[in-house]
Parts: structure tokens; C-alpha cells; sequence
């Protein structure tokens, strides 16, 4: 017996993906007609300014828009693979935290990163690995243990 994909709303997992991917989508697409604010160059330490706190250069809009892409792709997916989509973008995401909060600071900072971007970023991608790790596990054991069961009969 085949187990039903659980919906949307009933998938943590799915439905974070689906709005953490907008919210990336959205400040994405806004990151590239600010970005033009600052200096022009792709990885420029000083890009424009988003809401007045979060640093932009084309390079960080280009990369909250791939990582928007990702979680909604997965999010219209299956519970698993939006897990394992929201595992992916929160590592990036907390990388990305560290990364800022590191070399913020330095020459090495190409995504003209502020302390509002570095906490975002760990928010968001601290939110995104305690969903992934945490929710949907009765979920993904049912579906799991259902493939297992259509592949033996």
C-alpha cells in the first residue's frame, strides 16, 4: 500500500522551503536592481543597499536567487527532497554567516556582506537545518518504509 505525499501544509519541510525560497527570490530580484547602487563590479565590497541594512553586490543576488531556486524546486517536490534541499541551502546559508562575520571586515568580503546579511544568513540557515534534522521524520520513516514495501511484493 502506497503511502499519499503528504501536502504542502502538512510538510514542514516543504512549506519552509516554499517561503524561505520566495523571501531568497524576492530580495534576489531586488538585490540586482540595487546592487547597481554601489560600485558596479560583480564581486564589489561595496554593493547597494537593501532596506537600508543589507549589503548587495550582483554576486549575493545571484546566490539568493540560486538558493531560491533550490527550495522552491524542492518544495513543490516531495517531503524528502525538500529536506534534503533545506539541508543544503542551510549549510550554504551558515557558511555564508561565518564567512561574514569572519572576513566581513577584510578584502575578502566579494559579497558586500553587512552584519544584518551575516545574521539573516544564520538565521535563516540555523532555521533551515533544525527543520531539515528535526520535522517530518514520521513522514519520511512512512514513506521510506513504503517504498520498501511496494519494492519486495
Amino acid at each position: 500500500m502506497a503511502i499519499k505525499e503528504p501536502s504542502i501544509t502538512a510538510s514542514p519541510n516543504r512549506g519552509l522551503a516554499l517561503t524561505a525560497g520566495a523571501l531568497l527570490a524576492l530580495w534576489g530580484f531586488l538585490g540586482f536592481f540595487l546592487a547597481a547602487d554601489g560600485d558596479p563590479g560583480f564581486f564589489s565590497r561595496q554593493g547597494g543597499m537593501l532596506w537600508n541594512a543589507f549589503g548587495v553586490n550582483p554576486a549575493m543576488a545571484l546566490l539568493w536567487v540560486l538558493l531560491a531556486m533550490v527550495l522552491l524546486i524542492t518544495g513543490l517536490g516531495t517531503t524528502i527532497g525538500s529536506r534534503n534541499g533545506n539541508l543544503l541551502v542551510g549549510i550554504v546559508l551558515v557558511v555564508m554567516a561565518v564567512y561574514g562575520f569572519a572576513l566581513g571586515n577584510t578584502s575578502a568580503n566579494v559579497f558586500a556582506l553587512t552584519f544584518a546579511d551575516n545574521l539573516f544568513h544564520a538565521i535563516v540557515g540555523v532555521v533551515l537545518l533544525l527543520t531539515a534534522f528535526g520535522a517530518d521524520r514520521e513522514n519520511i520513516r512512512a514513506i521510506r518504509g513504503s517504498r520498501r514495501m511496494d519494492t519486495t511484493v
